[in-house]
Formats: C-alpha cells, structure tokens, sequence
C-alpha cells in the first residue's frame, strides 16, 4: 500500500489526473473484462482457447480496446498495435506471475491475464503485433529535438548505452526491446516512474533512468511519441 502511494505521488505533475470520462472508460472496461470471462470461461477457470482463438479480432479490439485505445494523454494502457510479438507475451506472463507490481496492474491485467493460457497469450501477442501502429503525435519542438538528441545520445558522453542501442533506429523496437515509436507521452513517462521505482522487472532499464532527470524523461517521451 504505500509503494503504491509512493508511486502515484511520484509521477503527479508528470501525467495528467484521470478525467471524469477515463474514469468512467476504465471501470465499464473492467466491467466488460469480467463480464465477458465469466461467460466464455471454462469449468478450469481459464478461457476457452478454443472460443477465443476463433473470435481473438472480436476479443482483442472490443476488450483490450476499451483500455488500450483512448484518445491521446486519457490513457494510462500502452498503444500496443504493433508492438513487438515477443515483448507482448513476454509482459502477459510477468502480468500473470504479478511481478509488475504498479496499480494499473494489480488492478486489472493480474486478474485477467491470469485466465488466458500459454496459447492465448501467443494469439493475442500475434493478432495485436500484426497491427499497422498508429501514427505519432506532434508536440514541442524543442522538446522533441532535446529528446532525439537523448534517444541518440547525440555528441553526448555517457556511460550508459543511447536508447537506439536497445530499442532500434526509430524507436521500431527489437528482439529484446519494445517499440517505443508512437507511444502516449503519459503512458512512457508514468513507466518511467514505475521503473525508477523498481514496480517492474527491467534489469537494462534501472540503472539508466536513474540517471535521467525530469527534464530528459519529458523531452524523451515527447520524442517518442512524436514518431
């Protein structure tokens, strides 16, 4: 309880307060979640793999939608069409075992990934990475060429590795790293803070944002989101 407070002190002034809407989005999507379990799922309490696997469009766009398609800076869910197939599963299961500990997780994604099973996981991660990724979002300028210059580390002197090491010409991604190109500027900045706190398991990723300062991690996410 008072990481999780720590955590939601940490990122005020980082991304905006959940409006009366996304409010309003995120409880009929929970809502809408157990509902739709409930119905489909199984006597083993996982869901059918069979139902889901012929309906996983169905499935994917109007329930993982309703979280993960909010309109830009309402939305604390990652744009995850396109997102790298490996990446997808990979945070399903860390989900699953609940070792993503920030709120948004152990208050929903625990509960529901718990009910897909290894096959599921697979499908989904394959439906939602075959998506064409959405386009990016223009915003400063200033901050979004500060931020190419951090993503690069353009003329820069560092001992960490440049974001492009890991996360590919673009921010597209790799086999190791997520496609960051195109994300929310709330969602990255709010993980950041997830990561410095240690909410997520990200080996690569703790000692590098310790030492980026808020004016890096505001500069980055308006870069990447502008892709």
């Amino acid at each position: 309880m008072a990481a999780a407070k720590q955590l939601r002190n940490a990122t005020t002034g980082f991304i905006m307060r959940a409006s009366p809407r996304s409010t309003k989005v995120a409880a009929f999507a929970a809502s809408a979640c157990l509902t739709a379990l409930v119905v489909i799922a199984p006597a083993r309490g996982q869901v059918s793999e069979e139902v889901l696997k012929r309906h996983i469009s169905s499935y994917a766009n109007e329930l993982c939608g309703l979280c993960h398609d909010l309109p830009a800076g309402e939305e604390r869910a990652p744009r995850i069409a396109g997102q790298r197939q490996a990446y997808i599963e990979a945070q399903l299961y860390a989900f699953r075992r609940a070792s993503r500990g920030e709120p948004e997780a152990s208050d929903c994604m625990w509960g529901l990934s718990s009910a897909l099973s290894d096959g599921l996981v697979a499908a989904l991660a394959a439906y939602f990475s075959a998506q064409t990724p959405l386009p990016g979002i223009r915003g400063d300028p200033v901050q979004i060429q500060a931020g190419r210059e951090l993503f690069y580390r353009s003329g820069q002197v560092s001992a960490a590795p440049a974001c492009v090491q890991c996360h590919g010409e673009n921010a597209a991604g790799s086999d190791a790293a997520p496609r960051l190109a195109g994300q929310l500027a709330p969602y990255l900045l709010r993980q950041m803070q997830v990561i410095r706190l240690k909410f997520r398991e990200s080996p690569n990723m703790h000692g590098i944002v310790q030492d980026l300062s808020d004016a890096d991690v505001s500069a980055l996410a308006a870069y990447l989101q502008s892709l």
